[in-house]
C-alpha cells in the first residue's frame, strides 16, 4: 500500500460518492437539479466537464507530469540504469511481452464489464443518472487501487503503480460507461481519454525501456519517494 496523501484523496472521493449515491437512492431529482444548477453563465456539469478536460489535457504536457507513475512515458522521467547488453535486451523483450499479455487480459475483463453495463442500460435498469453514479464509483475505485489494493497488479503482475503497464488507462476505464449517454460533453471526455491511451501505447512501443526498472533507475524501489509497504 502506498499512502503519500492517497488516504486523503480516497476519503474525499469516497465522501463525494457516498453523497451522490445517497441522493440517487433517496432523492434522484435533487441530484439531477444539482448537476443542472445555473452558475451565472454555466451549469454545474459544465464546470465538472471543464475540470475533467483540463486534467486530461495535462497528461499530454511532459513538464506537468513529474510523477513517474504517469510521467514515465516521457524522456524527462527516464534515468539510464546500468550498461547495455544482449542479456539485458532479452530481459526487456520478455518483460514487454509479459506486460502486454497482462494488459490484453485487463482490456478484455474491462470490456466485458462495460458491455454488461450496456446490457443493463438497454434493459432499462439504468438511466443516465445511474451511469454517472457508476462513473463516480469507478473514479473512487481508481483511487482505491492506488491507495489500498489493485486487482490489476495480480492480472498484469507488476510490482507497483510506478511500473504499472496500464496506469494511463484509468481515465478511459473510469469514463467508459459514459458511452451510453451520448452528448458532446460525454464524448469529448471519452475522446480525450482515448487520445491519452493512444499516446501512452505509442510511447510504450517506441520506448519500452522507460517502463522497466532494469533500464529506468527512477522505477527502482531504492529511488522511490513514496512511502510504500514493499520498500525495504
Amino acid at each position: 500500500m502506498c499512502a503519500n496523501g492517497g488516504i486523503g484523496r480516497l476519503s474525499v472521493k469516497g465522501g463525494i460518492l457516498a453523497a451522490c449515491l445517497s441522493l440517487a437512492l433517496f432523492s434522484p431529482e435533487l441530484l439531477k437539479r444539482f448537476f443542472a444548477y445555473d452558475l451565472v453563465f454555466f451549469r454545474v456539469y459544465h464546470v465538472l466537464w471543464l475540470l475533467t478536460v483540463l486534467i486530461l489535457a495535462k497528461r499530454f504536457i511532459p513538464r506537468l507530469n513529474e510523477k513517474v507513475t504517469i510521467g514515465k512515458i516521457y524522456e524527462r522521467n527516464f534515468q539510464q540504469a546500468g550498461e547495455e547488453s544482449e542479456a539485458k535486451q532479452k530481459k526487456l523483450r520478455e518483460y514487454t511481452r509479459k506486460m502486454d499479455s497482462g494488459a490484453i487480459r485487463s482490456a478484455v475483463y474491462w470490456t466485458a464489464l462495460v458491455l454488461t453495463i450496456g446490457l443493463w442500460r438497454l434493459a432499462g435498469l439504468l438511466d443516465g443518472m445511474w451511469i454517472f453514479v457508476i462513473v463516480l464509483f469507478f473514479v473512487f475505485m481508481d483511487q482505491f487501487c492506488i491507495t489500498v489494493w489493485c486487482p490489476f497488479k495480480a492480472i498484469i503482475q507488476h510490482k507497483c503503480c510506478n511500473t504499472c503497464r496500464i496506469n494511463n488507462w484509468g481515465y478511459l476505464m473510469a469514463f467508459s460507461p459514459m458511452v451510453y449517454v451520448p452528448s458532446f460533453w460525454t464524448y469529448s471526455i471519452l475522446l480525450l481519454s482515448v487520445a491519452a491511451i493512444v499516446q501512452w501505447e505509442y510511447l510504450f512501443r517506441k520506448h519500452p525501456e522507460r517502463f522497466y526498472e532494469l533500464y529506468n533507475a527512477k522505477l527502482m524501489c531504492k529511488n522511490c519517494v513514496k512511502k510504500c509497504g514493499k520498500r525495504k
